[in-house]
């Protein structure tokens, strides 16, 4: 891990140049030797930051830092009995995402830095970009799925939030880039946008895939969300360049006038265009071209939505500089994705786990599905607790419009019952004929005892993600496990 060692006279520089400092209290003639927002992580010498969230405020464990050593702490208020210097500032996020970038050097100076939003695609998006990078040089990217490393394993201990927190970020740039590494992506979830946990990161792209209902239980309407997406531009570094889908007429609102764009797509005029899509049950072939001409791609992925990852992948690998054809074979071998249209068994019948949860994911996966199957097209769905009431029922209505059997269930329903959330999800059926069951695993049991040779089983929601969220504990719950264990019944049975 990256040692850092800096004087609290540059964090307070780099805060001073952000307009954010209020008051200093006590002496900033004080060395740091690492920066934590965590209290029990504290070491002799770290800098501590404390801000007041919508979950709790850090400001009750300033003391406690301070006993442990901390030799200075940054705050949204003073807290005299800690005892150690603070600098005072109006916004703890912002200031927070500052300090640590100053205390590990803006390690984000020396990479080829990527952040890819959207509302769905983000992370297929940023694993093509860390492989296509990869023909370059060692890439990495941060994400859903944690630190992807660029043998492509993931880091022990990284898994977690879509975006990690402002010294979780810095200090992964810092150890990648101490490790030679020199691209990284980032995925920007619309909540780490609005926190400005990427902040303290400047970017040489930006990505925008998409762009549809989610999250409103956070941001309280589209405007807003669409505000927080929009943020990522103010991240970019001086030359960066703007990715975007030129196919989501969404996008056409994003202040970017005069700044350096590439476009991709499929319907419209774009910079970077595909064309002559070839749907398999095993890849996709396209063309691919760009001013300068086209060339073939065999992208061993399936969907129209992954041609666009594709495309908005290549697009990056067109700002780093890479050529058309180093670009097609570098889709070529692309390798899967966790969660994403994953096949978990083919025999007797097809089960295919993604992590779709919006209306549109539903729909773009369904879409996908439904050429590739010869029989019936079950899916097994729910929606998340504490999350998007809204967008339950047009989860409902896309699944309705593409499926043959329904199996309504739960989908990590935290501090909600479970049966509330189906109640929200059921009016979206608009009358179309669905199962009922709460229980996951009796409702993938369901599913697959109805499925017949032929038939294809989607069971959404959970991806990669090997656990339910349960009131506010994960409870173990893997999808492939419970598919294995049901086939291998199947056949003692047969």
């Amino acid at each position: 891990m990256t040692e850092p060692s800096a004087a609290l006279q540059v964090v307070t520089a780099a805060l001073g140049a952000a307009g954010l400092i209020e008051t200093i209290h006590g002496s900033i003639d004080v060395e740091i030797t690492g920066v934590t927002q965590d209290s029990r992580t504290v070491q002799p010498g770290n800098l501590f930051l404390a801000w007041s969230g919508s979950a709790w405020d850090a400001h009750g464990f300033v003391a406690q830092a301070a006993e442990r050593g901390a030799a200075a702490a940054v705050v949204e208020r003073y807290v005299p009995e800690a005892g150690i210097p603070q600098v005072q500032v109006s916004d703890g996020r912002l200031a927070a995402a500052l300090a640590a970038d100053a205390v590990l050097g803006s390690p984000w100076g020396g990479l080829f830095t990527v952040g890819v939003t959207g509302t769905n695609g983000k992370t297929t998006t940023a694993s093509l970009t860390r492989h296509l990078l990869g023909s370059r040089g060692p890439s990495a990217a941060v994400g859903t799925l944690g630190l992807i490393q660029p043998d492509g394993s993931v880091r022990e201990g990284t898994e977690g939030l879509t975006t990690p927190g402002p010294v979780a970020i810095s200090t992964w740039l810092a150890d990648l880039a101490a490790e030679g590494v020199d691209s990284v992506t980032v995925e920007a979830s619309s909540h780490a946008l609005d926190q400005k946990r990427l902040d303290g990161v400047r970017f040489d792209a930006v990505v925008f895939t998409n762009f549809s209902q989610d999250h409103l239980d956070y941001h309280g309407d589209m405007a807003e969300y669409f505000r927080a997406k929009s943020h990522l531009l103010n991240l970019m570094k001086e030359e960066g360049c703007v990715v975007v889908n030129a196919d989501d007429a969404h996008w056409k609102d994003l202040p970017i006038r005069g700044r350096r764009t590439v476009t991709y797509g499929i319907d419209e005029v774009a910079d970077l265009r595909a064309k002559e899509i070839e749907p398999g049950s095993s890849g996709t072939r396209f063309r691919m071209g760009d001013a300068g001409g086209e060339v073939e791609v065999e992208l061993p992925l399936i969907g129209r939505f992954n041609v666009e990852n594709c495309l908005a992948a290549a697009g990056v690998g067109a700002v780093a500089g890479m050529s058309l054809e180093a670009l097609a074979d570098g889709l070529a071998s692309v390798p899967q994705i966790p969660g994403r249209l994953e096949v978990i068994a083919r025999k007797p019948f097809t089960v295919v786990i993604d992590f779709a949860h919006t209306p549109d994911a539903l729909q773009r996966v369904l879409t996908t599905m439904r050429p590739l199957t010869s029989g019936r097209l079950i899916v097994v769905f729910g929606a998340g607790g504490d999350r998007d009431r809204g967008k339950r029922p047009e989860m409902a209505r896309a699944v309705a419009q593409g499926a043959d059997l329904v199996v309504i269930t739960s989908d990590n329903p935290r501090t909600e019952d479970p049966e509330s959330i189906i109640d929200d999800i059921v009016p979206g059926m608009n009358g179309f004929p669905f199962e009922r069951l709460a229980d996951r695993r009796e409702a993938i049991d369901y599913a697959l005892t109805q499925a017949r040779p032929e038939d294809l089983v989607l069971l959404a929601g959970k991806g990669h993600e090997r656990y339910q969220v349960i009131g506010t504990e994960r409870q173990p719950f893997d999808e492939r496990l419970i598919v294995e264990e049901h086939l291998g019944r199947m056949g003692d049975v047969a």
